[in-house]
């Protein structure tokens, strides 16, 4: 027969283990939330007025020519498209390289916009690269950029 206090023993464990389950569940559950919050935050950043304007112009109007035509200047508002683009998949990549964000999330929504958006900007971050001696610039969007190609293979 189990006395009392094994009984009370054994009710203590399994309500531990319970509580740990339980506490697992909400700290996944928790996770999920903070991947839906910063999408929809992202999300609505890409529906700001001022940078559908960059990325349209970006699609639309940008041309990187390696020698810069002398009649072919960029206005200081063109050339600010070009780094709110990348500033944006810039910030996009490093959410889901440290993993606040999942790729197929970013990717449902804006796969298609990266892949052609690197494509346009990457001469232009190349360049920029060099002139400035800073290797580390659109490296988040390059990384995105890669792995987004390697996600579409997949599926």
């Amino acid at each position: 027969m189990v006395s009392i206090i094994e009984f009370t023993a054994i009710l203590s464990a399994v309500a531990g283990l319970l509580l740990i389950i339980f506490t697992v569940a909400q700290l996944l559950h928790m996770e999920k939330h903070r991947n839906v919050e910063i999408s929809m935050k992202l999300f609505e950043w890409a529906e700001t007025d001022r940078l559908r304007k960059a990325f349209r112009w970006v699609e639309e109007e940008f041309q990187f020519d390696k020698p810069r035509r002398a009649d072919r200047k960029i206005s200081f508002e063109e050339s600010d498209y070009l780094y709110e683009v990348a500033g944006f998949f810039e910030q996009v990549g490093f959410l889901v390289e440290k993993k606040f964000v999942d790729l197929d999330v970013v990717d449902d929504r804006l796969g298609s916009y990266i892949i052609a958006d690197w494509k346009k900007l990457e001469p232009w971050i190349v360049a920029h690269r060099k002139e400035k001696g800073d290797e580390s610039f659109g490296e988040h969007f390059q990384k995105l950029y890669e792995r987004t190609v390697k996600y579409f293979r997949k599926r």
